[in-house]
């Protein structure tokens, strides 16, 4: 029995020698809800039975308090979740922020490093093929004397020898063809 079949219930009036409805229709009408009335007080006896029993479980197993039901958070817990995904979303834009600050830091570093150092290889290099070149001068020059010497020796040693040599010597050129 639902509450449109109550609002459309409707009773024959009662015989000629009485007034109203006939009483077998209205009694007949409150045993049906007395009955639909006890049903619906069972079943909600029931329902509370489980619920209790689920509570009792809830809480021996120390799932939340067992005040509400499961999967349904409570206003102060999707406050507490929407505080904390909020101060997580400001930690990552810190991090990145940061990140950003210390590769452009890094790069700035860097290419400063590589300036300096090519500003201190520059005369460095210079310099070394400054003194590379002297360095060859002073060896064709060192080797051109070793020439003279060793043609002036030969020559003075030259008559002492006996004519049937046949063996001469010779100073070897530097590397350069010089």
């Amino acid at each position: 029995m639902n509450p449109e079949e109550l609002r459309s219930m409707t009773f024959p009036r009662a015989p000629l020698t009485r007034r109203g409805y006939s009483e077998d229709a209205v009694h007949d009408a409150l045993r049906r809800c007395a009955a639909a009335l006890t049903a619906l007080a069972e079943e909600n006896n029931r329902l509370r039975t489980d619920m209790e029993r689920h509570r009792d479980w809830i809480r021996a197993h120390n799932i939340g308090d067992g005040s509400g039901p499961t999967g349904v958070p409570t206003v102060d817990a999707v406050l507490q979740q929407a505080r904390a995904q909020q101060a997580a979303e400001q930690t990552v834009t810190a991090a990145r922020d940061q990140a950003r600050n210390m590769v452009r830091a890094a790069r700035t570093q860097a290419e400063t490093i590589l300036q300096q150092a090519w500003e201190r290889a520059t005369p460095a290099a210079e310099g070394a093929q400054e003194e590379a070149e002297r360095l060859i001068t002073y060896l064709r020059q060192l080797a051109e004397s070793l020439t003279v010497t060793a043609d002036t020796y030969s020559a003075k040693r030259a008559p002492a020898q006996p004519s049937t040599a046949t063996a001469t010597t010779t100073v070897a050129a530097p590397p350069n063809g010089t």
